[in-house]
């Protein structure tokens, strides 16, 4: 017999699901902007890695500045179910053009480019996608208990 969640368990589990993102976003962010020739080592194919220049580790470290700053956003941001619903529909671009086109399969128009470690990415950008697809869908039982609960207190007072 599976128990219901009361709305303080969905809060607290939408957040740890919330401060998991924020995490990995600012950690992973952070080994961009603190060693991107690693970035380049591990992720790029023979025929790529050695392109790792001054430019390019710029560029590099601008995007993992921008995930440190999701993730801190993220982790401190009072978020809806709304919100997550939104920042998990923002990921679909990622799995379905970033990590489709760039696939280490043979018919993946950009393959070549990546090492077979590209499916890591796809994991945590399906990560981020259920999690806040998770965490909007617990929070929407509690935004919607609420607004029972102001109906019934309204009906009331009159």
């Amino acid at each position: 017999m599976a128990t219901r969640m009361t709305a303080p368990q969905r809060i607290e589990t939408a957040r740890r699901i919330q401060i998991a993102m924020a995490t990995s976003y600012s950690a992973l962010g952070a080994w961009c902007l603190l060693h991107p020739s690693s970035i380049f080592q591990l992720g790029f194919t023979s025929a790529y890695a050695p392109l790792c220049n001054v430019t390019t580790s710029i560029f590099c470290r601008c995007f993992g500045a921008q995930a440190m700053t999701c993730g801190l956003v993220l982790g401190t941001s009072n978020m809806t179910s709304k919100s997550f619903y939104i920042f998990g529909a923002a990921m679909i671009p990622y799995i379905v053009g970033f990590n489709f086109c760039f696939a280490p399969w043979r018919l993946a128009p950009g393959r070549g480019y990546f090492t077979n470690l590209i499916w890591l990415d796809f994991v945590g950008n399906v990560f981020f996608l259920g999690g806040s697809l998770v965490a909007g869908w617990l929070l929407g039982g509690v935004e919607e208990q609420e607004k029972e609960k102001e109906l019934k207190k309204g009906g009331k007072k009159e």
